[in-house]
């Protein structure tokens, strides 16, 4: 795929820099977001702002950044209707169910457009970067029609023909980091019980057991909570925790260890 135009629904924290960097590559965009403010900023990037979601359907491809299920299913299914006219490419990219990508893919295939689940793993920075990884799923030549934009954006790996393939990877990777925060909770709680200042347990397991920037980042983070004494704050990984387990149930799959960290999680 050469130059096409890219419809982009959901500016947040993520979206915002994904777009800037697929007009910066010489795609057009057309962008809209429920709060005005964050598609004006994309103004000098040559971003024309989009007054509906229908309005930035009418790209060949449209790019959803939203925050959850229902958001999702609110802007580009209304009335179960899918946005866009046949020919569109529908590109899912944020943390979704493996079931709303199953209605997705159905809905859109029955009006003539194609549909691709791909969640990123990484941060706005990432973003900004064009460093994210990509988990992309969904019939080959759809994928293949979208790759040149996602590989924009960072790299791209085909983990599926099935779109729900994509969005249970994308939980199964955020079901990680919440079990991880959750033993780093534990661990951080049975230090300090014992006189051990968590922020130098955090030094000491970063530079041998776990030396990755997640481990760097949480660990700090939630050593510095436990020695201010400030409230628990809940794992902001939870939601993906919860998508893993009612994938694992649909699946028939019996994962006593993410039953218990979704549980603790909330």
């Amino acid at each position: 795929m050469g130059v096409c135009s890219i419809g982009i629904v959901g500016l947040g924290s993520m979206g915002q820099p994904m777009a800037r960097r697929l007009a910066r590559a010489g795609h057009p965009v057309i962008a809209w977001n429920r709060t005005p403010g964050r598609a004006e900023a994309l103004h000098p990037e040559g971003v024309k702002i989009a007054d509906s979601p229908a309005e930035a359907a009418r790209a060949d491809v449209l790019i959803s950044m939203l925050s959850d299920d229902a958001a999702l299913e609110e802007v580009v299914l209304p009335g179960g209707r899918p946005l866009g006219a046949a020919g569109l490419v529908h590109v899912s990219m944020s943390t979704v169910s493996d079931a709303l990508a199953t209605r997705l893919a159905a809905a859109h295939a029955a009006a003539g457009q194609a549909f691709v689940a791909a969640p990123v793993f990484g941060a706005p920075d990432a973003a900004q970067a064009g460093k994210l990884v990509i988990a992309a799923a969904g019939e080959r030549s759809a994928v293949e029609r979208v790759r040149p934009l996602l590989e924009v954006l960072g790299r791209v790996d085909q983990v599926g023909i099935d779109p729900a393939s994509a969005c249970v990877v994308k939980a199964a990777g955020n079901f990680l980091m919440a079990a991880v925060v959750e033993s780093l909770r534990d661990s951080l709680t049975l230090v300090h019980a014992a006189g051990v200042d968590p922020r130098q347990f955090v030094g000491i397991v970063t530079q041998s057991l776990f030396p990755t920037p997640v481990y760097q980042f949480l660990g700090g983070t939630l050593a510095g909570k436990l020695v201010e004494g400030a409230p628990r704050v809940p794992n902001p990984f939870a939601k993906s925790a919860a998508l893993s387990l009612a994938s694992a149930r649909r699946l028939g799959v019996a994962l006593p260890v993410l039953e218990r960290v979704a549980e603790s999680g909330r």
